[in-house]
């Protein structure tokens, strides 16, 4: 584990595991809204054995520092590609949960030669978002942003996040997940729900490397692939948001079949 600080002085915490054979790239895994890197716990320990597997806490979330300014997707891309410079990482495969991501997106579009593949789970691919008016994904966005803006707000942030998880989950995992989820200052979640709003669709459209689009449920793919050069989609089953905790031996299965394609 680490810490790098960046040039705002953000202190951005990481771990780094596992063990690299031959000349596999890294697996990056980049977390969404309001989570951390303990949420791949179950990839850690699938993948581990075989690869070099870093993971990182984005500006304030789980360990990670905040300067109080707003962060964009391509904030949180060079977030990102800072920390994997200083830690050597020469190529990595991305793979990026929910809110994290139109960063990941962006780190694959912005650092094609460091990113040799792409893994989005369960995450969106929209237009340019309108929080004022609310209009697309900004429909959703906006009355986020509204309860979480309100004295009930870590109230409205725990709900949020109760309805991510399928009522098949193990409880034990929802609780936890929730319970890290609320220990996000209001003013980050607001501020990472501000840096959704991205057009996500012309990001995709400038990504050449081979993408696995892995969901919880049915997915647009004709809307995706007309957006992607180089896709595939994996669905699972049984799961609510977060395949990764949830039904981790498909998501890790899944994965684990795209890396062997590469």
């Amino acid at each position: 584990m680490g810490t790098f600080t960046t040039k705002d002085d953000a202190k951005l915490f990481y771990r780094l595991q596992g063990k690299q054979k031959g000349n596999r790239p890294t697996l990056l895994f980049i977390h969404g809204w309001c989570s951390n890197l303990a949420h791949w716990e179950p990839q850690v320990r699938y993948f581990s054995s075989r690869y070099r597997v870093l993971r990182i806490d984005r500006r304030g979330m789980g360990r990670s520092t905040s300067t109080g300014a707003d962060c964009s997707a391509k904030d949180h891309a060079a977030d990102i590609a800072a920390v994997i410079k200083s830690v050597g990482i020469k190529r990595v495969i991305a793979i990026g949960h929910a809110g994290g991501g139109p960063s990941t997106l962006e780190l694959t579009r912005s650092c094609p030669r460091l990113v040799k593949a792409a893994v989005m789970v369960d995450a969106g691919l929209y237009p340019e978002p309108s929080l004022d008016p609310p209009a697309g994904f900004g429909e959703r966005l906006a009355p986020m942003i509204a309860a979480l803006d309100s004295p009930k707000g870590k109230t409205a942030l725990k709900q949020m996040y109760q309805g991510f998880f399928s009522p098949k989950c193990e409880k034990s995992i929802a609780r936890k997940a929730v319970s890290d989820a609320i220990k996000t200052p209001l003013d980050v979640a607001m501020s990472e729900l501000k840096g959704m709003v991205a057009n996500t669709e012309a990001i995709a459209g400038d990504i050449k490397q081979p993408v696995l689009w892995l969901t919880a449920t049915d997915a647009n793919q004709q809307h995706i692939s007309s957006h992607l050069d180089n896709v595939q989609f994996a669905q699972v089953v049984g799961s609510g948001h977060f395949p990764q905790l949830e039904v981790p031996a498909q998501t890790n299965a899944m994965i684990d079949t795209f890396l062997s394609q590469l």
